[in-house]
């Protein structure tokens, strides 16, 4: 049986499947169609306050795409863990769009921060807490969603 990834998704998490791919593409593609406009020394390391703290070459532009592609498989092996619950009526059918929520969020934040480094521009002061935020919205409301499904559960 032919293995197809996209079937049983909702648009919704297909449209954030896409987006989080174009970003992990374009995490790729902008350093190498980018490479000669780029200075050679590039910031390294942000400060929680978004200000540069280290200093590198460029090349370090392409750690990040590897970071997300490793980040990106990991949520999604957790989205397909709870696939099965969904299915199961374990889970509420949302489960999966929150968890790739939680992953548009992270490869955004690291999307933003290469742009920054190929920039050699600092982060917004906030971004670390802006950053956080995003990232834990979408955990909470997956958190939220499970209970208020498994309350519903119960009264039935």
């Amino acid at each position: 049986m032919k293995r197809r990834p996209w079937r049983g998704m909702t648009p919704l998490r297909r449209a954030l499947e896409g987006l989080c791919l174009a970003m992990l593409g374009a995490g790729f593609l902008c350093p190498v169609l980018l490479w000669g406009w780029i200075p050679d020394q590039i910031p390294g390391h942000y400060s929680g306050a978004g200000e540069i703290d280290r200093w590198t070459g460029k090349w370090e532009l392409f750690l990040l795409p590897v970071f997300s592609v490793i980040l990106y498989l990991l949520l999604t092996a957790a989205c397909a863990a709870v696939r099965p619950g969904v299915e199961r009526g374990e889970l509420p059918p949302s489960a999966p769009a929150w968890l790739a929520g939680v992953k548009l969020a992270v490869l955004g934040g690291f999307a933003w921060i290469g742009g920054a480094m190929a920039l050699c521009q600092p982060l917004p002061e906030h971004f670390t807490a802006v950053f956080m935020a995003a990232a834990l919205l979408p955990v909470i409301g997956f958190l939220v969603s499970a209970i208020r499904f498994a309350a519903k559960r119960k009264t039935r």
